[in-house]
């Protein structure tokens, strides 16, 4: 009923608003209408460009990783130790364009150490680091493989150090 109350309400307004303007049907006036809307300024509207895809491929990026720390051992006889492995390293893929600069690797070894006995762990780092081509970012990838730490531990400290060797993949557009 609220709709059919307010269709009425604008159709009298509507009917109203046109009565208002007096239009005039002669032909003379019909003309002139027509010619004041042939008279308007043209509107043009710009040429879209089509967007164009960049090509790209995959890049295999890689590098050598140096990882130093130490650790406190528990007791007398040993025990559980956890130590907290960090260093730098710079990736780039075959040609060298594509690189890292300085990327930050912080990871730990976990294990049980004992007194005058060597320590061996083999770690496996997963960083995300930005790569760059001629000063410009291109993208950031994960970075991941196994580095092996080792050390003799003194007194009630260990220290482990050890390289190793992270690789991954980064999608790159091709340069313009």
């Amino acid at each position: 009923m609220k709709k059919l109350i307010l269709t009425a309400a604008c159709g009298l307004f509507a009917a109203g608003a046109f009565a208002a303007e007096k239009p005039d049907f002669t032909e003379a006036a019909f003309a002139k209408q027509l010619g004041a809307v042939a008279s308007a300024p043209e509107v043009k509207v710009p040429e879209a460009r089509p967007a164009r895809a960049k090509a790209g491929r995959y890049v295999q990026v890689s590098g050598y990783v140096n990882l130093n720390g130490s650790g406190w051992v528990p007791g007398a006889n040993g025990g559980y130790t956890s130590v907290n492995l960090s260093g730098w390293a710079n990736f780039r893929d075959s040609s060298g364009q594509v690189t890292s600069n300085n990327s930050y690797i912080n990871t730990h070894a976990s294990m049980w150490i004992y007194p005058n006995q060597h320590v061996f762990q083999t770690v496996w780092p997963n960083i995300y680091t930005t790569f760059y081509r001629n000063g410009k970012p291109v993208g950031s990838t994960s970075m991941t493989g196994s580095v092996s730490v080792s050390g003799w531990p003194s007194s009630n400290f260990v220290s482990l150090s050890g390289s190793g060797y992270l690789s991954g993949s980064i999608y790159v557009e091709d340069e313009e």
